[in-house]
């Protein structure tokens, strides 16, 4: 997600990995001061480049 902040265009990014064909998003929660860091699975599927071309729809 790109945003604006004062005339600067800000990319905001996600801590996230993968295990198992799993991909997994570090909790918000977990940013703060907390000890413990908890991941949450989240739905994700690949996508090859090729596919992605092909329902792009350019006009």
């Amino acid at each position: 997600m790109i945003r604006k902040k004062k005339s600067k265009k800000v990319i905001e990014t996600q801590h996230v990995f993968t295990e198992n064909n799993q991909v997994f998003i570090k909790n918000e929660s977990t940013f703060k001061k907390s000890t413990k860091t908890k991941w949450s699975p989240i739905p994700f599927k690949w996508v090859s480049i090729a596919k992605v071309q092909e329902t792009l729809v350019l006009k």
